[in-house]
């Protein structure tokens, strides 16, 4: 069994010293390390200080999810366990992953999180399972909506079969990659979830994260990504458990980039007609891949209403969630 530890920094070296030391203590170390970047010269000497035999390759011109085709074109070990620059292994990690993954049944291992903040002090964030569970396709809808197994990339083994088999969708992805890992995963074989918490992942610092409304700006823009790597997935998984769960990631992030891309300039912006929109929303619920929720209803009367005036009263409602989570929906 040989583990491949893939290391992700782009743009971003001030927390990548923490997992460096990470991956040079620990108690059963990886048969590689790969490190993929757009400045060889800014990591390179972080791995050397820790003495991690690292093969660095830069990258500039990849997206996200393209690194993770890469990843698989060029990792030798059996299960590939992403490390994103700000998070921290703890140091059993790989020795408690090493007999999960032996086993040879999982496409995808996940397991749990403790949680830090930009000054790496121990805080808290998302409630957990704490039963071990198998995912199937039979089972990943109902357990999709009880928790989001498919967030935390450093929380990730991969099998690295899985990243050569899919890799022409995730080149032609943008951002969305651990939802497209978690979906292909299981359109190859099953999942398994272990409770026990490995890895430290810092809160507060990545695209997605969407803490204060300050921040609502950075997050749209994000949306706007993962609806386009959405709308990808949906037409190339064709397997109908896995739509189910595609298509609600599709449309919980279309009605929030139809109603804010009004308020909010981004480089990307993905583009719907209104009639577009309605079909596939309405499709959607019909499927019962979707609730009928409030902003849905907010959006489809924004001809009456005007979409400058519903992307102020939404907006409004996403920031008072923030005291209030129970109004975003």
């Amino acid at each position: 069994m040989k583990l491949t530890v893939a290391v992700v920094a782009y743009g971003r070296y001030k927390y990548l010293d923490e997992a460096a030391a990470s991956i040079a203590r620990q108690t059963r170390p990886p048969d590689e390390v790969l490190v993929f970047t757009d400045n060889r010269e800014a990591v390179k000497p972080v791995f050397q200080k820790h003495g991690v035999d690292a093969e660095i390759l830069q990258e500039p011109d990849l997206t996200y999810c393209a690194t993770y085709a890469r990843i698989g074109e060029v990792a030798s070990g059996d299960y590939v366990l992403p490390l994103e620059d700000d998070d921290v292994f703890k140091p059993e990690k790989l020795e408690r992953l090493e007999p999960v993954l032996k086993e040879g049944r999982w496409t995808f291992v996940k397991h749990a999180a403790d949680f830090i903040d930009a000054e790496s002090k121990p805080t808290t964030w998302i409630q957990q399972p704490e039963e071990p569970a198998v995912i199937t396709r039979e089972n990943a809808w109902q357990l999709y909506r009880r928790f989001p197994y498919h967030i935390w990339p450093s929380t990730f083994a991969i099998k690295t079969d899985v990243l050569k088999r899919h890799g022409e969708i995730l080149k032609h992805m943008l951002l969305h990659a651990d939802f497209a890992i978690f979906t292909l995963t299981l359109k190859d074989g099953e999942g398994f979830y272990l409770p026990a918490r490995l890895t430290y992942y810092r809160i507060g610092e990545g695209n997605s994260q969407l803490i204060t409304c300050n921040e609502l700006s950075k997050v749209v823009c994000t949306w706007n990504k993962y609806a386009y790597d959405d709308d990808l997935l949906l037409r190339y998984a064709s397997v109908e458990e896995i739509n189910k769960i595609v298509s609600y990631s599709y449309i919980s992030h279309l009605v929030k980039i139809y109603i804010l891309n009004t308020k909010f300039n981004c480089a990307f912006k993905y583009k719907v007609s209104y009639l577009s929109f309605v079909k596939k929303s309405f499709t959607t619920i019909t499927k019962r891949a979707y609730p009928l929720r409030k902003a849905l209803l907010l959006a489809w009367l924004s001809p009456l209403l005007g979409s400058k005036r519903v992307a102020e009263i939404y907006y409004r409602r996403l920031c008072r969630s923030f005291q209030n989570p129970q109004d975003n929906k």
